[in-house]
């Protein structure tokens, strides 16, 4: 590599370093110091890399080995003088009567990992003998020796070096584990909780042993090893050898900065195509005459917007990209990815939920709510039976149903999805028959092929910024993360811009659905 390039890689990838070693130390002095020496260490050793695209991989490699040996260097300090104890000697607890001590070798213990901490345990504490304790383990008594004899050697070890506690200590993370798949999400769960969460984010960059993950996260060993072995089953977490690292893309905080960043001209351009689309034909598409077409202008320029949207981003898009799903462990066609909690545009207010109920062949009605909007972005409520009661409703029945038909209505009455006017039922949405909505497309055919084209762009660039970010292993996903995204981005946020710009406003409760319509054949 030219030095003008180093120069300019070393750059773009100092903020990078820094984040990563403030994760990493106890103070910002500690972490600027150790980031200097990750970037000297990548500028004296890059010149003989001859593959650009390897440069990520290169640097994420030595700041791995930077900061081993970094802390094999704070490691020789002791943190107490302690009495002698040989290895080979029965280990006394009881003489451990120093309170410094006492903490160290708790410590150390919860450091310890199932089979040695549990043989220690077992010995030293409970009083049981070797036979004993190799019934209960089911090992044979000379393994149960050799574990105590490991174990007294790891004890004495440990309890003379400082211990560096990880940033995520006392700062944990968030994350949310997502999934796109067709097939079971057997994954929802795993990220419920903080310490799997944290787990995750330890080893995200890091390839770390059990110990050292407890001493990233602050927790004990004991409290993790169920965690860490049901992200391993499910191949959140791979192993090597007896290190552990995150198998998951993770959407950071610092990554989607950096995606908002670069690429808010392109939302903006799409934001304003598609103002510019509604404006131009107002009035031409009110005049197809479908049902609600007199609905208010605030509640027009939603409803267009999402036709849009979807017509370019959901069902235009996806016919020029073809969508790979990896096949999980358990056969499954699918992604899963993790995001950071925190300042996200998929956390944004305009995130957004699609659904799309369709009635034996009657026609289908769609929803495309926001948060911003409405609390429902799932519509799992509109099953087929529901979805016929609603169109019997839009065809102009108002009496007649079953008993559970009436109990239906009820809800979509309560829901605001339908109108009991003294009695007359009447859908809260606009209705279009299967030729008005095929015109309706068809005055936005130009728009939503601008808006195909600057989404193309859009994902261009946001696959480049993923692939400088996310491990080596999985850069081979960037490609379906920067799809994923662009589904976000290109439809939340020049929603929000046109929000925030008041070209559309939050809909009056007495009006129609703003993000809701039914085409009937």
């Amino acid at each position: 590599m030219e030095k003008h390039e180093i120069n300019k890689k070393i750059e773009e990838v100092s903020k990078s370093v820094l984040s990563y070693c403030l994760a990493r130390t106890s103070n910002r002095e500690d972490a600027e110091d150790l980031a200097q020496d990750i970037l000297l260490k990548i500028m004296t050793s890059v010149q003989n890399l001859r593959n650009d695209e390897a440069f990520y991989g290169f640097m994420w490699s030595v700041a791995g080995n930077v900061y081993k040996d970094w802390l094999r260097k704070k490691s020789r300090h002791k943190t107490a003088e302690l009495n002698e104890i040989d290895a080979t000697e029965d280990f006394d607890f009881e003489k451990l009567d120093n309170e410094s001590d006492v903490y160290l070798l708790r410590r150390e213990l919860a450091l310890l990992n199932e089979k040695h901490r549990k043989a220690t345990i077992l010995y030293y504490i409970k009083n049981k003998s070797c036979s004993q304790i190799a019934d209960e383990l089911s090992v044979s008594e000379s393994m149960v020796k050799y574990l105590l004899f490991k174990s007294r050697k790891i004890l004495k070890e440990g309890m003379n070096m400082e211990r560096i506690y990880g940033e995520q200590s006392y700062n944990p993370k968030g994350l949310e584990i997502q999934f796109l798949g067709n097939g079971h999400n057997r994954y929802w769960q795993l990220g419920r909780r903080i310490v799997p969460q944290n787990i995750l984010f330890a080893c995200y960059n890091d390839k770390l042993t059990p110990e050292q993950i407890s001493l990233e996260i602050g927790v004990g060993l004991p409290y993790i090893e169920d965690d860490i072995n049901m992200l391993a089953e499910h191949d959140l977490l791979l192993k090597e050898g007896n290190k552990y690292y995150t198998n998951i893309p993770i959407f950071t905080n610092e990554l989607s900065d950096e995606i908002d960043r670069k690429t808010a001209h392109l939302k903006a351009i799409i934001a304003e195509k598609a103002k510019k689309a509604i404006l131009e034909n107002e009035e031409k598409i009110r005049a197809i005459g479908f049902r609600g077409c007199d609905m208010s202008k605030n509640v027009f320029r939603w409803q267009m917007l999402c036709i849009i949207l979807y017509n370019a981003l959901i069902d235009g898009l996806a016919n020029k990209i073809e969508l790979t799903l990896p096949v999980d462990k358990f056969g499954t066609e699918c992604i899963v990815w993790g995001i950071e909690k925190g300042r996200n545009t998929f956390n944004s207010d305009y995130v957004f939920g699609i659904s799309t109920s369709t009635s034996s062949g009657n026609g289908f009605f769609r929803f495309m709510d926001f948060e911003k909007i409405s609390g429902e972005s799932v519509h799992y409520n509109f099953n087929e039976n529901f979805t016929n009661v609603f169109v019997d409703i839009t065809k102009g029945k108002s009496e007649g149903f079953s008993e559970n038909d009436y109990a239906l209505v009820a809800d979509m009455v309560k829901k605001g999805y339908v109108i009991n006017s003294d009695g007359r039922l009447s859908v809260n949405a606009p209705v279009f028959t299967e030729e008005q909505h095929k015109e309706l497309l068809g005055i936005f055919a130009d728009v939503s092929e601008e808006i195909i084209c600057e989404a193309q762009k859009l994902l261009s660039d946001i696959e480049k910024i993923i692939k400088n970010h996310i491990p080596v292993h999985i850069k081979k996903l960037a490609g379906s993360l920067a799809y994923i995204r662009v589904l976000y981005d290109a439809i939340s946020e020049p929603v929000g811009v046109l929000y925030r710009d008041e070209f559309i406003l939050k809909p009056d409760k007495a009006d129609l659905l703003p993000t809701t319509y039914a085409v009937l054949k």
